[in-house]
């Protein structure tokens, strides 16, 4: 009897051995031009695979497949292709096993002091930094407390970097990277704002002082933007750090608005070969208004536009923090823009959410990047290159 226990338990774990896990995909770029650096995102439940390690092989090459968590939880497999070319169609296979060799593309973190202590509002005595996934804060946590590492969490992609406060600012900041390796561990350890000078690796190139900065969240009050300032407490969370996409979580509890409290939950994701974050938000009440934009520089014309599903603002000229050229985008779904206006300190777009949802996303461009914009046209191809991928205009088959 034990004997044929163990004959049946070898056959079982000779067919699971046996069995290879397998699914193709086809992508096909219907239009004109090539789409580069594009994460193909498919539903895991269109997935027909057993749970384990997978990697795809797109021309013979080997690259990662990750699984994305959305907003509210849904599981989504990711996967990157570096080139589909005009008006043609690409066989991808998924199969068991890892892309080793692929490199990290992406990164998310976030870091504190330990060792010293709290005098005040202000981080104090010798200390030394631990990298966490979570950190929850007072709603009375204030700027320049000295605490956080460059005063927030910080992401990047090959090609740009970005932190936010997360204090009560809340606003978000832009690194220029001179380089496409992954920079941010390196950054702000050596002086509590060096990052503010330039480096072989790149600067913080963005004055946000009282503005939304590049994308950061607010609310409209038909004067003026506020940023997410007054809470009872927030919970940041690194929920992904992966090699091609790295994602960050930030629950707001008892964010005030004009005196209704509500609970708001930002997810920012940022993808391998982009130099765009996407911000997708959700509220547990009815929040008209919500706002979102791009710091006014004295100077720096606004520049408007539409293509397809999404529109867009944007500005370009000596605005970095280094007084070089830069590009500044926010893009969101049309159906979600409910003006364009401005304030003194920003230009602004008022958006309608979606049973209290609405998305965006923002782009930074900068003439010292590893992959430099310098002129107005440059930056205007960068700015189609991220509606490209926005307006789908990738067909995804499952054979």
């Amino acid at each position: 009897m034990n004997n044929m226990i163990e004959f049946i338990c070898l056959l079982m774990f000779l067919n699971v051995e046996n069995v290879t896990a397998q699914e193709q995909i086809t992508v096909k770029n219907k239009l004109d031009r090539p789409v580069k650096d594009y994460i193909l995102e498919i539903p895991v439940e269109q997935l027909h695979l057993p749970f384990g390690n997978y990697h795809a092989v797109i021309n013979g090459e080997r690259v990662p497949v990750e699984i994305s968590l959305g907003l509210c939880g849904k599981q989504t497999a990711i996967l990157p292709v570096s080139n589909i070319p005009a008006r043609s169609e690409l066989t991808i296979t998924v199969e068991q096993g890892q892309a080793e060799n692929y490199p990290k593309r992406t990164h998310a973190e976030l870091s504190h002091k330990i060792g010293g202590q709290f005098e005040g509002n202000k981080y104090v005595g010798g200390f030394s930094w631990v990298g966490v996934n979570r950190i929850t804060l007072p709603g009375a946590f204030h700027d320049h407390a000295c605490y956080l590492k460059y005063e927030g969490p910080g992401w990047e992609s090959d090609k740009t970097g970005f932190r936010f406060y997360l204090d009560n600012r809340n606003a978000i900041d832009v690194f220029g990277k001179r380089v496409k390796d992954i920079v941010l561990p390196c950054v702000g350890i050596d002086g509590y704002d060096s990052y503010h000078e330039p480096a072989d690796w790149g600067m913080d190139n963005l004055k946000v002082a009282a503005s939304l900065g590049l994308g950061s969240i607010g609310i409209w009050n038909g004067e003026k933007v506020l940023r997410v300032e007054k809470r009872d407490s927030t919970t940041c969370t690194i929920v992904a750090d992966g090699k091609i996409r790295s994602q960050i979580k930030t629950d707001y509890y008892g964010w005030d608005v004009n005196g209704v409290k509500c609970n708001l939950v930002s997810l920012i994701s940022i993808d391998a070969g982009s130099r765009a974050s996407c911000m997708k938000l959700i509220t547990d009440k009815p929040v008209d208004n919500i706002a979102t934009g791009i710091v006014k520089i004295k100077g720096v014309e606004r520049i408007t536009g539409k293509q397809g599903e999404w529109s867009y603002i944007a500005t370009f000229g000596k605005q970095s923090l280094n007084n070089d050229m830069q590009g500044l985008a926010v893009f969101v779904p049309t159906r979600m823009l409910n003006e364009i206006t401005e304030d003194a300190l920003n230009h602004v777009l008022v958006l309608k959410p979606e049973n209290n949802y609405v998305e965006y996303c923002f782009m930074p461009t900068w003439e010292l990047d590893n992959e430099p914009v310098k002129t107005q046209a440059q930056f205007m191809q960068c700015i189609e290159e991220v509606l490209d991928r926005l307006n789908n205009n990738i067909e995804v088959n499952l054979k």
